[in-house]
């Protein structure tokens, strides 16, 4: 047996792939597989632990003698002929009066189903059920069928001589009725030929059953003339199947081909989530591309706004990068306030370009079978959150680029020419100070003329520049406070996406989480439905007489070909 029942693995199933959808990791359309997934079978029918008989169904189309040949098997007029049902409108089962029933089919109108009971001991084990024709053109005929396959051990196909080509009920059975064993009953074959049955048997063959049973009867029953018929045989292989061995066998295939079924569909909705590999490099590498070429669009668009921030708020704003233009056109004269308008260094422009960048990456991880709709959610608000790094990385970087402007270098030899331009005139005073002090001396001493205008003209040249090229050299090395502060909004409007491009990084890496734990419960899912070691295979461990009665070819639906005759 499975690890889990079918029904509560596929109600564990539909709950993950419905919270799934609800985070846009699974459209609702991909659940349309999962949701429809029919997990009814004939033991549905029946109270858990009671006897469980067999369910055999008798299908084909209008006029094959359905009916005759049940109420041959029964021993009794069970079910309306000829006349009295020329299209049957209703299910008619015939049950042993020890059967009780727990429910009928979901959506079978209880009027269009008609119940016999018989007290026969040796059809106990038998529940003979006698469907619609599947060549009507009533599509509620049509829908009660398919209502009832689910419940349904055996598929008595009967057809006649003259309408065994038909096709019409023929795909409709193979369709939604592969889980099945089959029975072929070639009825009426007092009007048939052995070429009819060997070509009968060839078309079978070429639908996926290698060595079907294929039987003749003639309902009802010959009175007149003595045609041989197999209808002892097709009471002995019903008796056999109702076996308790081999119904259980029929149960465990029935189960195990629905559970590959489920397996199938899991395995569509885990492609949905992309591959299972967690490598995220590639998507790493991919995004650093496109974010590259991004921000060198940004910054060669954002220049002229930097600029103008600059020229009009250097020194006089403490957080110019707030303001905005007025471009909204509220004012009585339409058009920009040239007298009043504000740069805005984060604008429509460059949100819009980001937006550009997250939708190009989103087209890459849809082309590499990620999910892009989670993706999409989880960037809805990271261009608005860029824009607000770039504005604060902008503005931390412009106070300290007007805080320190220049580099160490220039600011060392700014140093260096502000004391030049105080030391050299201290010395050039002092030693004409000296100078003056020694020539008077002297000249008092040695009663020689006193220092005369040229000494003191060149005393004053002296000092001069011994103040000026310094200074000149200070203004020369200091910095422009404008280009200060462009350079500094520069570095941080860089530094905030570049800040900005590593923070997708990890949004991605949340993403990943996300969904290998997504893909993680899908699995597990999936293991639950693994055959355990030893269990049978849906096509093969059978029963000989069941292997003849279990098409071999399930994937391909079968086509009887027209009658060339």
């Amino acid at each position: 047996m499975l690890k889990d029942t079918l029904d509560i693995v596929l109600k564990d199933a539909r709950s993950w792939a419905h919270q799934a959808v609800a985070q846009q990791w699974l459209m609702s359309s991909d659940l349309a597989g999962l949701d429809e997934f029919d997990a009814r079978s004939p033991a549905t029918l029946f109270d858990p632990g009671s006897h469980r008989p067999l369910i055999a169904a008798f299908f084909g189309g209008t006029g094959v003698g359905k009916s005759s040949l049940l109420n041959r098997l029964a021993g009794d007029p069970i079910a309306k002929t000829g006349v009295e049902r020329p299209t049957s409108q209703e299910v008619s089962l015939y049950a042993h009066e020890s059967i009780h029933f727990r429910a009928l089919p979901n959506h079978v109108p209880l009027d269009r189903v008609r119940m016999g009971r018989h007290h026969h001991d040796d059809l106990r084990q038998v529940v003979w059920v006698d469907m619609p024709d599947i060549d009507s053109v009533d599509q509620d005929n049509r829908q009660l069928v398919l209502d009832w396959l689910p419940h349904i051990d055996v598929l008595l196909y009967v057809v006649s001589p003259e309408r065994y080509r038909d096709d019409k009920g023929w795909r409709l059975l193979t369709d939604c009725g592969g889980d099945h064993a089959w029975i072929f009953i070639l009825n009426q074959w007092d009007r048939g030929e052995d070429v009819q049955l060997e070509d009968f048997k060839r078309l079978l063959a070429h639908t996926g059953f290698l060595d079907p049973i294929v039987l003749t009867t003639v309902c009802p029953e010959p009175t007149s003339l003595p045609i041989a018929d197999q209808f002892s045989t097709l009471e002995g292989i019903l008796k056999e199947i109702s076996h308790q061995h081999l119904m259980h066998q029929l149960e465990s295939r029935v189960e195990l081909i629905r559970c590959q079924i489920a397996r199938e569909t899991l395995k569509i909705l885990l492609e949905r989530l992309g591959p299972e590999n967690s490598d995220l490099t590639p998507y790493e590498t991919a995004w650093s591309k496109v974010w590259s070429a991004t921000i060198d669009d940004l910054m060669t668009g954002l220049e002229w706004s930097m600029r103008a921030l600059v020229s009009l708020y250097t020194g006089r704003e403490a957080q110019p990068l707030g303001r905005s233009m007025d471009f909204t056109g509220d004012s009585d004269h339409p058009g920009l306030k040239t007298n009043q308008e504000k740069p805005m260094l984060w604008d429509a422009w460059a949100e819009g370009r980001t937006q550009d960048a997250v939708t190009q990456f989103l087209v890459l991880l849809g082309e590499a079978g990620m999910p892009h709709w989670p993706a999409r959610e989880r960037l809805a608000h990271w261009p608005e959150q860029t824009g607000k790094m770039v504005l604060q990385q902008g503005q931390l970087k412009l106070r300290q680029a007007l805080a320190e402007p220049g580099n160490k270098v220039q600011r060392g030899f700014m140093k260096c020419a502000w004391a030049m331009s105080i030391l050299l005139p201290v010395l050039a005073i002092g030693w004409a100070s000296y100078e003056v002090v020694k020539g008077y001396y002297d000249s008092a001493l040695h009663h020689l003329e006193y220092l005369g205008s040229d000494f003191a003209i060149h005393s004053l040249l002296l000092i001069g520049l011994a103040w000026l090229l310094p200074w000149f050299l200070y203004t020369r090395l200091k910095p422009s406070i404008e280009a200060s502060a462009l350079k500094g909004l520069r570095s941080g409007v860089r530094s905030g996406l570049q800040i900005a491009g590593d923070s997708m990084i990890s949004v991605l890496e949340t993403f990943e989480t996300d969904r290998q734990r997504e893909i993680h419960q899908g699995l597990s899912l999936m293991e639950r439905l693994e055959r355990p070691r030893g269990e049978m295979s849906p096509s093969t461990d059978l029963a000989p007489l069941l292997v003849r009665m279990v098409p071999r070819v399930k994937d391909v639906p079968p086509t009887l070909e027209p009658d060339s005759h």
